[in-house]
């Protein structure tokens, strides 16, 4: 039984990074998922043969009507990106690649109201 709960939590310490708002893609064409606001999240990395990563990442609110929209990166080592989509422009995802990772965070912005 000792070894079995051992097994497990080595595993699991193992298992893919996560942090409180984001995520840390570690290992080729394996996907994390992020739920910011309304808005979840599908990313995953394919290592490029020049020592680039390309990251996919499928964003989708949580709307009936809602469509799927998709964002393909090209990160170099330090390379950083930061937007938001059209279905959450509140919500601002940042991708950083370091070294063999790329980590994915997301805050919420608070609304711009313009004033004539």
């Amino acid at each position: 039984m000792k070894t079995l709960l051992l097994s497990t939590l080595a595993a699991m310490a193992m298992g893919t990074a996560a942090l409180a708002n984001g995520v840390v893609l570690t290992t080729a064409l394996e996907a994390q998922t992020m739920h910011v606001g309304d808005v979840d999240m599908v990313a995953y990395r394919t290592d490029l043969g020049d020592g680039a990563y390309e990251v996919t990442a499928y964003f989708r609110a949580r709307t009936q009507w809602a469509q799927p929209e998709r964002v393909m990166l090209r990160l170099q080592d330090q390379d950083q990106v930061r937007f938001a989509t059209p279905s959450e422009p509140r919500t601002l995802y940042t991708f950083v690649r370091s070294a063999d990772e790329v980590v994915i965070s997301a805050e919420q912005v608070p609304a711009v109201s313009v004033s004539h």
